[in-house]
This record gives C-alpha cells, structure tokens and sequence, in this order.
C-alpha cells in the first residue's frame, strides 16, 4: 500500500518535468495491478491548484477527475484528527503543511510514502518508509 505525495501527481503530467516518464508509469503500474493507494482529500485541490498553475484550470480539473476516477485510491478525509497528527510532525521536521498531512496519513496507515520532495525524503525516514517513484517502480518490477 502506499501514499504519494502530490508531487509525483504533478510530475507525471508535465513532460518537461525531469523524471516524468517515471512517475507516469509507476501511476500507471498502480492502476493496472489494483494496487491500493491513500490519499488525504487535501490532494484534491492541492493538485487543482499546482496543475492549474502550469497549464490551463481546465486541464487541472480534469487531471484531478482522472485521479478521482481510479479505483486503486482511497481518499482519507482531512479531519481534525489527521490535523493533529500532522500538527507534531511539521514542527518536529520543519515540514510545510500539507507535506505533514501526507506523512501523518502514511504513518496513521503504515504505507509507503512516496515522493519527489527532498524534504520527505531526508526529513522523515525515521518517521515512515520513504521513497521515490524510482525505488518504488524499481521493487514492483523486480524479475521473480
């Protein structure tokens, strides 16, 4: 099971984005095998809004659609007490908030994070399994 941080949402819609192809097909690879994913409903908008900033509103609510749309994800409400785990972690690792929310909820369901933000994955590796979409592609298609 694992959670990925929006930014490896971001990256895999922007072609000009350095390791694109990666996190697309790791997305991909997710979807195909059903494999489950948890996201906190904050990705929502927080995803409307960074797509949106580089393309058009229109290409940032239909991503967002796309991802609602697959049946591998479980959205996790943004609830006061998500907001309260999350709350220690910010401090403790100087982390932004929305960047606690995502380690709060990989730690509250003891997932995978997975991200392309330095601050997950130097911050938080004592916290919770971190890892890129790489490392994470790279053990789900380890020959048998």
């Amino acid at each position: 099971m694992y959670s990925l941080d929006a930014s490896v949402w971001v990256n895999a819609c922007d072609q000009r984005e350095p390791g694109y192809a990666i996190s697309r097909q790791l997305i991909t690879l997710l979807r195909e095998r059903a494999i489950a994913v948890i996201l906190p409903t904050l990705a929502l908008p927080e995803l409307a809004g960074s797509v949106s900033r580089t393309r058009t509103q229109a290409f940032g609510a239909a991503y967002v659609r796309s991802v609602v749309a697959q049946q591998n994800i479980e959205f996790v409400s943004f609830s006061a007490a998500l907001a309260r785990q999350a709350m220690p972690l910010a401090a403790a690792q100087r982390l932004r908030g929305a960047d606690a929310v995502y380690a709060a909820l990989a730690r509250r369901r003891a997932t995978t994070l997975v991200s392309r933000d330095a601050e997950h994955l130097t911050r938080l590796t004592a916290i919770v399994v971190v890892q890129t979409p790489e490392q994470v592609l790279e053990s789900l298609t380890e020959p048998a």
